[in-house]
């Protein structure tokens, strides 16, 4: 079985480490301990053990940490389990830009011995930072792309594997004939020109030793790559997102134009019409959407049409199990719907200055480091102690060669310590203001349906679950009548929903007109046991 066929969904990890003369290892295994019993609570099954011993949390420069998030693209967990936050990150960008760095890889992050923020703020936060995250991202992205285009237009090498025939002078930069490997690729073209086929010159290559130009054998997909580059007959060829480069000229020449036009020629004969591909569907409700009437998941569907147009719903998972009679609601309109009315809500200032508040106070909560400040002080005043005590051992005769170098290693330790208190107390509490956090939704208001990834992100930032039945769509939406009330991040289910009351809101955007008829009151904000949010009933 692939490791795509393979179930990870169970299948976690455990990060566990220790910094200071305060944890040793038992610390390690006391955490090890916890989450071997949390995995087991939640049915989850550990995989690898990634520790890092004696390493502070000040930074991610761990061995294992960084192990772990290399490990996270190869698809063989789902899940990492630690201790508390601040084994995962040290701060909350540091471990939000950690947390995406999974996500991208499909993993998430659980604490055995606290619970992340929660509430409808805490949802906007994250997402917030991980905008951060996306856009430093992106500047990194942009600033190695800045620098190709600039080698590029030098005719300088920008990376990668150097092609067959060629090699780069260390000094220039520049491509220069390789002797040893450019009479393969003038023969390569010169037999394939005199008729040879592909399969016959691929086993005539491989029979007489040639490589490509990673030391491997010749295969179908690699000799029409060689037959089809420009870069033989002299041309420097340079693509990406924004810029394309094509100079006649720019590289060495291995053949002429002539016989490389020649081969181009005889592949447009020899190819394969290519077979129709399916489109893969972006369905943006996934994890979100709920049957009205059973209370399961609702997944992506697609059929045909007799003309061979295809279709994409949700469809009830226990109606594919002949357990629910729930339709399935078209794709697009569901999506617009629910896209229709989280613009609505962003389109009222007063609604998005809330929100902003909301996010803000959450912020500054987050970034009191009293609580870090206290603990380092008290880890201080252990090492006064200690070395007192040591102190007090000599006076009473004890030899000093005996404890003389303890008292230099705790002395080096109580430096390294006034080191992290002089720094916690300079370090930059407030990153984020609250003009930041309504630039934030503000680019979330002014952005139209249908980018797809502007689409994604206002769904899993206010969307908190949205239920479908025959006749109605009720959308429930991270956004919290009441700024300082309870909130959770996992998605209210249908129950909750039903055993919900509706109560009066004199916030403007609960009178906003919205098309169709709604049940209750217009847009009527919900109460339910630990979640404070707007609920809308949108009948089909």
């Amino acid at each position: 079985m692939s490791t795509h066929d393979r179930d990870i969904s169970k299948n976690a990890v455990v990060y566990a480490r220790y910094s200071s003369h305060a944890q040793t290892d038992q610390s390690i295994e006391g955490q090890l301990a916890a989450a071997k019993k949390y995995a087991k609570d939640h049915g989850y099954t550990i995989v690898h053990e990634y520790i890092d011993r004696a390493m502070t949390g000040r930074n991610d420069n761990r061995a294992a940490f960084q192990q772990m998030l290399s490990d996270t693209a190869k698809k063989q967990f789902s899940i990492i389990i630690v201790w508390k936050t601040d084994r995962f990150g040290r701060n909350r960008e540091e471990l939000t830009f950690n947390k995406y760095k999974c996500k991208k890889n499909g993993v998430h992050i659980e604490y055995v011995a606290e619970n992340m923020p929660q509430g409808p703020e805490a949802v906007i936060l994250e997402s917030l930072f991980e905008g951060m995250a996306e856009y430093y991202s992106l500047q990194l992205s942009q600033n190695v792309k800045r620098g190709r285009l600039n080698a590029a237009t030098k005719h300088q090498a920008v990376g990668g594997v150097c092609p067959l025939g060629y090699k780069v002078n260390k000094e220039t930069k520049k491509y220069e004939i390789n002797p040893d490997t450019a009479p393969t690729v003038k023969l390569i073209f010169e037999k394939y020109a005199s008729g040879c086929s592909l399969f016959d010159l691929m086993r005539y290559l491989n029979e007489k030793g040639y490589q490509t130009e990673f030391k491997k054998p010749f295969t179908k997909n690699s000799l029409p790559r060689i037959l089809s580059n420009p870069r033989y007959y002299g041309v420097y060829t340079y693509h990406d997102s924004e810029n394309d480069i094509f100079d006649e000229g720019g590289m060495p020449e291995i053949i002429d134009k002539e016989l490389f036009d020649k081969v181009q020629e005889k592949l447009q004969v020899n190819k394969r019409r290519p077979v129709s591909t399916w489109t893969r569907e972006e369905y943006l409700l996934t994890g979100k959407i709920f049957c009205g009437k059973c209370g399961a998941p609702m997944v992506g569907v697609s059929g045909f049409g007799k003309s061979g147009k295809k279709f994409c719903y949700y469809g009830c998972q226990n109606h594919l199990h002949k357990k629910c009679d729930a339709h399935n609601v078209r794709k697009n309109y569901v999506e617009d719907v629910v896209l229709d009315e989280v613009h609505k809500l962003l389109a009222d200032p007063e609604l998005l200055n809330q929100i902003a508040d909301s996010v803000y106070k959450l912020y500054l909560d987050e970034h009191d480091n009293s609580q870090e400040l206290n603990r380092l002080n008290e880890q201080l005043k252990d090492i006064d102690a200690r070395m007192q005590r040591l102190i007090d051992a000599i006076e009473r005769g004890i030899a000093v060669e005996a404890i003389t170098p303890r008292i230099e290693a705790l002395n080096a330790e109580r430096d390294k310590l006034n080191l992290l208190i002089a720094d916690t107390e300079l370090q930059p509490i407030l990153k984020l203001t609250k003009d930041h956090i309504l630039f934030f939704l503000e680019q979330f208001r002014d952005n139209k349906v249908g980018d797809i990834k502007c689409d994604v992100r206002l769904i899993e930032t206010f969307v908190n679950s949205v239920f479908v039945t025959d006749k109605e769509i009720k959308i429930v939406f991270n956004v919290s009548n009441d700024p300082g009330g309870p909130g959770g991040k996992r998605a209210v289910t249908l129950k909750e929903l039903d055993n919900s009351v509706p109560v009066k809101c004199s916030h403007p955007v609960c009178n906003a007109s919205l098309r169709g008829v709604h049940t209750n009151t217009p847009q009527s904000p919900i109460i339910l046991k630990d979640y404070a949010a707007f609920a809308i009933t949108y009948i089909r």
